[in-house]
């Protein structure tokens, strides 16, 4: 497995040949994304967490999926996304508890976020591992048995910033994340740029905070860096 972080919500994955971006944003320093669609391998799905413009650009959507890819989206980003007119992509709504299969050996899995949180959908790609993208969402253990409580996690895509900024929130995803005992965290959804918007900046010596004690947190770098295994990069704190 190959991941790439392009800044923000922006990532991709390679795996079993297949290529699985999500919430791609072109290149934007207020957020700090670096993802140039033109130069980028096309993806053959791309799955997108929320209709809010800094996870869904239609355009950029359009830009980056392979002719006869995949687009999962919500149904409230779906009707902004059909009106890039290609009609050589397959369009699929993401359902509280959808399964989606992807080629012989993967498949995508959506659920809801907590309620009372901001409404998006949840991505599980399950394959060589599981991977679990929150979009602008966080997770806590009653939520996650009662919506997907069969699933163990071996990597979790989260929003530092939320986890820092909700206490009570934050609070009950640390608990939930501790008994995720082997997972690797991946934060996303943030800057260190002083140019950029406040909301996402962050000092990357306060991310370890986001976490529960002895979590394993893993670091990427928007240029992008890129890992042949996860595992490669995981590092305990």
């Amino acid at each position: 497995m190959e991941l790439s972080w392009f800044g923000h919500g922006t990532v991709r994955v390679f795996t079993f040949g297949q290529t699985i971006l999500v919430d791609p944003l072109r290149a934007n320093a207020r957020l700090g994304t670096t993802y140039q669609p033109d130069t980028e391998p096309r993806a053959s799905v791309v799955l997108v967490t929320s209709e809010k413009a800094d996870h869904c650009e239609p355009e950029t959507v359009k830009a980056a999926v392979e002719p006869r890819g995949h687009v999962i989206a919500p149904k409230s980003a779906m009707k902004g996304l059909v009106r890039t007119r290609r009609k050589d992509i397959q369009w699929a709504i993401a359902t509280g508890d959808g399964t989606y299969p992807i080629g012989e050996h993967l498949r995508v899995r959506s659920v809801k976020t907590r309620e009372g949180y901001e409404p998006g959908i949840v991505y599980v790609l399950q394959g060589s591992e599981t991977v679990v993208f929150l979009g602008d969402s966080l997770m806590d253990r009653a939520g996650w048995n009662y919506l997907a409580g069969d699933v163990k996690p071996d990597v979790v895509l989260y929003p530092p910033y939320l986890a820092l900024a909700d206490r009570t929130r934050g609070d009950a995803f640390r608990e939930w994340a501790s008994t995720l005992q082997g997972a690797s965290f991946i934060p996303v959804i943030y800057h260190t740029s002083p140019h950029g918007d406040p909301i996402y900046r962050m000092d990357p010596s306060d991310i370890p905070r986001s976490l529960p004690p002895g979590a394993r947190l893993e670091m990427l770098t928007n240029r992008p860096l890129v890992a042949r295994e996860t595992r490669r990069l995981r590092r305990r704190i």
